[in-house]
């Protein structure tokens, strides 16, 4: 038997698209419309599209004492948006975190990813976004 103690139910609110247009900041823009529109707890969906400036800040390894070690990487080419998964989740005081990971390849097809800290749009991004309710 399965301890559900950890477990929040939620239903799905709105299902929310947007078009991100050249220039625009991923994860930033993502967390300022969510603050704007009182957005405290969804999940992307899908998110596919191309960026620049990729900005990734990944877990590269943990000590025996509970330290972690992180590794970063910008990538300034062009990449293609294979998969981008997170979500925007409360924090106590009322604040959110906007989360994201992302996939994205290189022009010979070759991909890199990793905990995206934030991304520039190049042509375009769609992004899915459902909005959570608690129940």
């Amino acid at each position: 038997m399965t301890d559900d103690s950890d477990w929040t139910t939620v239903k799905p609110g709105r299902l929310l698209k947007r078009r991100f247009t050249p220039g625009e900041k991923l994860v930033s823009g993502l967390d300022e419309f969510a603050r704007a529109n009182g957005i405290t707890s969804a999940v992307i969906v899908s998110c596919i599209g191309s960026i620049t400036d990729l900005e990734l800040h990944n877990l590269c390894g943990a000590t025996g004492d509970g330290d972690f070690e992180f590794q970063d990487h910008d990538i300034s080419s062009v990449l293609e948006i294979v998969s981008a998964e997170g979500h925007i989740a409360p924090l106590p005081g009322g604040d959110i975190r906007t989360h994201i990971h992302i996939v994205a390849a290189k022009g010979s097809g070759e991909v890199i990813g990793g905990h995206c800290v934030d991304a520039t749009i190049c042509t375009s991004g769609y992004l899915f976004l459902q909005v959570l309710v608690n129940e």
